[in-house]
Parts: structure tokens; sequence; C-alpha cells
């Protein structure tokens, strides 16, 4: 799996937990780009793509992750394809 697959998947799962699905995410999108990405929906989002990569992260990796860049890396670590 490629960094664009994983953008891809993970661009997926931001628009269903978000309902918004016309929005389109690049690395540096983070909380303050989208209105509904609270610590609560966080938590969901990062669950939510646990489920879609099959990974689990760990309270680190769910704090650690700012933007969809940081995520996308915990995914690529987690799934070893660094």
């Amino acid at each position: 799996m490629k960094k664009e697959e994983i953008l891809n998947k993970v661009q997926d799962v931001f628009r269903k937990t978000f309902e918004k699905p016309d929005l389109i995410i690049i690395d540096s999108i983070s909380p303050k780009d989208i209105k509904k990405w609270d610590s609560l929906n966080h938590v969901i989002l990062i669950s939510e793509i646990e489920k879609a990569f099959n990974i689990r992260f760990e309270l680190q990796d769910m704090l650690e992750s700012r933007d969809v860049g940081s995520i996308c890396r915990t995914i690529l670590r987690l799934k070893n394809i660094e």
C-alpha cells in the first residue's frame, strides 16, 4: 500500500466521520481546518481509521496525530510500510 492509497482511504474515513462527502484532504489539514474535528470526533476518527486499516493506535500515537500527514505516517509505521 502506497502513501497515495493510504491518503485516499483516510480521506474516505474523514468524509464519513465528518459527514462531508466532498471533503478533499492533504497532509496539512488539521482540526483548525475542519469545524467538527474536536476532541470527541478525534477519538471517533482514530477508531474508524483503526477499523479501516486493521491497526491499533497507541495512546501516544493518537495524541501525536495532529494533522492528516501525521495520521498517515502513523498508519505507514503501524503497517510496517515505511
